[in-house]
């Protein structure tokens, strides 16, 4: 071969080499990808700057956790928030062990407190996140404050006490994130559709579906695809293990707080918003309705046997409940304690008698880990 042949040919490689490589920078990389360097000449006039928050989330992370082996001890802090003027002694009365962060925030020199009281319970735990990211508990539960409320579980006595007595940690372990309103309505299913026409708007129940927009999607989750509709229970309490925390980013805590923080959004409507992305953030699911039964076994230890056995109870529950109001509406009505108010009163005692033996029934049967395992298994069975 000749010296010319020797010395050009490994010479046109390179550079086909770099050329290669220079076209695929400008123009085979994704955006969100690139950096531009100022003055290259891929930059002129044509590419963007991008500079994503955080990196595209791999979604197959989230899928599922692991649980530690049966009879071990978990870790635990509860968050929530409070008013300055809103004492709320059950917390230490009932866990006086139980780690507590809770944020006054409307105080700023209280030891927990926040930036600013902007977006309702969503600013205390974000910042009790960014504050702790590194040093979190095995799980970790977000409350409200208060002791009782409509929206929390109705066969745990509508009682946030109950709720953290009973919570399961091996499942907030194994799913990462754990939404413990086991009661579908309101929030699922196909609740808040991002960009709904304004004639379909629903001002009673969804207040917050005009605010939830594309633009609010991907100002909040920047980097992720924009889902038609998000779903979840209402009314933002859940646990979240720390291992599940940890899948995202500090860095993505923080741009969700800013966000809040700078958002026009009014207080209320920001802080639906993030209501409904709880289960995209942690769960990386726009909708996640899980079974009222399976929730209740798997999650708290009341196990019916079954969806059907589960709204027996419910429809039982229905019958004291409008037996209670005939006994009220009677006695309003002027009529004094006789034969029919007699009725209706031995016929709630009754209902009541048995819903309390169908609960104890439905606790002894969840002490048995295979009753929890099938109940979560048909759960399991059919998302796939």
């Amino acid at each position: 071969m000749s010296s010319w042949r020797r010395h050009t040919l490994p010479t046109a490689c390179v550079c086909f080499f770099v050329y290669c490589s220079a076209w695929y920078f400008c123009y085979g990389v994704p955006k969100r990808f690139r950096s531009v360097i100022s003055g290259s000449s891929c930059s002129r006039g044509r590419i963007e700057h991008v500079q994503p928050h955080y990196p595209l989330s791999n979604s197959s992370l989230f899928d599922q956790g692991r649980a530690k082996p049966v009879g071990s001890s978990y870790t635990r802090t509860l968050v929530a928030g409070r008013l300055k003027d809103q004492e709320e002694p059950w917390i230490e009365e009932e866990f006086p062990d139980l780690t507590a962060a809770i944020y006054v925030v409307d105080d700023p020199s209280a030891p927990y407190h926040v930036p600013a009281n902007k977006g309702h319970e969503a600013m205390v735990y974000l910042t009790y996140i960014i504050d702790h990211y590194d040093n979190l508990s095995d799980t970790t539960m977000f409350f409200h404050s208060h002791r009782y409320a409509w929206h929390i579980n109705t066969l745990l006595g509508a009682d946030n006490a109950q709720v953290i007595r009973h919570l399961s940690d091996d499942r907030v372990a194994r799913l990462g994130y754990f939404n413990t309103n086991c009661h579908l309505d309101p929030g699922c299913p196909d609740w808040l559709h991002l960009d709904r026409p304004e004639v379909d708007w629903d001002s009673v129940k969804k207040g917050e579906e005009k605010f939830f927009t594309k633009q609010v999607w991907k100002e909040i989750f920047p980097s992720e695809r924009i889902p038609p509709v998000v779903s979840q229970p209402c009314c933002a309490q859940f646990a979240v293990s720390r291992e599940r925390i940890r899948l995202n980013p500090l860095s993505q805590y923080i741009h969700i707080r800013d966000w809040l923080l700078k958002t026009p959004l009014q207080d209320e409507h920001s802080g639906r918003v993030m209501e409904y992305s709880w289960q995209y953030l942690f769960a990386r699911k726009a909708q996640l309705c899980p079974r009222m039964n399976t929730c209740y076994c798997d999650g708290f230890g009341l196990c019916f046997g079954g969806a059907d056995k589960l709204d027996a109870w419910l429809t039982k529950l229905q019958q004291r409940e409008s037996s209670d109001n005939e006994i009220a509406n009677l006695l309003q009505g002027g009529v004094e304690e006789g034969v029919d108010v007699e009725y209706w009163r031995h016929r709630s005692q009754e209902l009541e008698s048995e819903l309390e033996k169908g609960k104890d029934e439905a606790f002894a049967r969840g002490e048995d880990i295979k009753n929890r395992e099938i109940e979560e298994s048909s759960e399991l069975s059919r998302e796939n």
